[in-house]
């Protein structure tokens, strides 16, 4: 039977680009970092406290050719991703000051505070700060 969620994986072009992204402004912890002898990577990140980490993947050593190129083509296409904080007005501007890119304006719905913005490679998040009704 299943029985947790351990890793989600993005797609990435350069593994050094997106650890610097999760970790220095969106304040991730790197968790693994191994490369492998034929020049693949596995390397995560997660938040500190949580338990999932997020695989930073660049396909490029570790599939063939065309299975690389049809994961590349899929950098910056993930689903959106929902991230939840206590303190919605702090963490907007931590990450607007660490030079996050905010596609929309913060907007107050009937579930609470919410915005959102795009890694280095497009993918869009939504930062909720959730009220409970």
């Amino acid at each position: 039977m299943l029985k947790r969620l351990a890793h989600v994986t993005l797609y990435v072009h350069d593994c050094e680009d997106a650890l610097r992204f999760y970790t220095e402004k969106l304040g991730f912890e790197k968790r693994m970092d191994s490369r492998m002898d034929d020049g693949s990577r596995w390397l995560t990140v997660g938040l500190p406290g949580q338990e999932l980490e997020i695989v930073l993947h660049d396909p490029t050593h570790w599939h063939r050719e065309e299975v690389a190129q049809e994961m590349l083509r899929q950098v910056g296409k993930n689903p959106m991703w929902v991230w939840h904080t206590d303190d919605f007005w702090s963490t907007y501007e931590t990450l607007r000051q660490r030079g996050v890119e905010f596609v929309s304006e913060p907007n107050e719905v009937m579930y609470g505070i919410e915005v959102i913005f795009k890694d280095l490679y497009g993918n869009r998040f939504l930062l909720l700060q959730q009220v409970f009704l």
